[in-house]
């Protein structure tokens, strides 16, 4: 037990000294003082619309955890579910490496519901996965519209095969890997996808914020980019510090702005912190668990 405790706090100093690192490295190459003048005038009214499209992003996204649940015979109401989800943020964003989001859901439906253990890592696996999947198709979709294409030269044919192959990849996953939950997969992809789209739109009206009015196709193509690095385990939840250093050192490969991409970052992280932090009502889930 020790030793699994060590290894939980092993790897949340690792990624602390990684997201450490990545802000001083970033503030290090960026004009602070303009970076801080463009985050303190953002537009209050397009932060709310941005807020707004993040939330609903969360609010599908439990709901698409749901359908894997269910799928494993779970059936747990809409209200419930949405509120286990946001706890689920907060523990997030305030537990990494301990008993985050993932792991406590996990720990209170069993404890709650009797639901296998096994089956629910799966499922939450799963409704990753998919997320990590859709955010790759939309990268890609995104890449051929804007800049991503011509960096890739005689490669950018793989931008294709990535696309094509992307989905039908999945499936095969599903379909051996994780057989249960092959009659909701079509599904939460359809789902996965409009969760990504809510969080682009979310970017978008962040960019608006901060009076960006051109090249947002490859703002939004860096963005998706910084969250598929922000699902990787090396990073703090909400990639803090991994999604600053990936646009401070890849807007050179694209027609964006350093400051702005920046702060369309570190604006997004404070956006899902705040979100998070709506978990904080819902504590009494805890309680109603340890009496069931």
């Amino acid at each position: 037990m020790e030793k699994q405790k060590l290894k939980k706090w092993a790897k949340v100093g690792v990624q602390l000294v990684i997201a450490v690192v990545a802000i001083i490295f970033v503030v290090r190459d960026i004009d602070f003082e303009a970076f801080k003048a463009l985050v303190l005038t953002a537009n209050f009214w397009w932060l709310l619309v941005a807020f707004v499209a993040f939330n609903a992003s969360k609010i599908l996204s439990a709901f698409r955890l749901n359908y894997f649940f269910r799928a494993l015979g779970l059936n747990l109401d809409e209200v419930f579910n949405l509120k286990l989800y946001y706890l689920g943020m907060l523990y997030n964003q305030f537990l990494p490496g301990g008993i985050g989001g993932d792991g406590y859901k996990v720990y209170l439906l069993n404890k709650r519901f009797q639901a296998p253990v096994k089956g629910l890592i799966a499922a939450t696996l799963l409704d990753r996965i998919s997320g990590v999947v859709a955010l790759g198709v939309l990268a890609l979709g995104l890449g051929f519209l804007g800049s991503a294409k011509d960096l890739l030269g005689e490669y950018g044919f793989l931008l294709w095969l990535c696309l094509i192959l992307a989905y039908p990849l999945f499936y095969l996953l599903v379909k051996y890997v994780f057989p249960t939950y092959r009659a909701v997969i079509n599904t939460t992809n359809l789902q996965a996808l409009g969760v990504q789209g809510l969080q682009l739109i979310c970017a978008f009206f962040i960019l608006k914020s901060i009076g960006v009015e051109v090249g947002y196709l490859d703002y939004l193509t860096l963005f998706l980019v910084t969250s598929v690095a922000a699902s990787l385990p090396i990073s703090l939840p909400g990639g803090i510090g991994i999604r600053e250093a990936i646009f401070a050192y890849g807007y050179t490969y694209f027609m964006i702005d350093q400051t702005s991409s920046v702060a369309l970052a570190s604006l997004f992280f404070l956006i899902s912190l705040i979100s998070a932090l709506t978990g904080i009502a819902f504590l009494d889930l805890r309680t109603t668990t340890e009496d069931a």
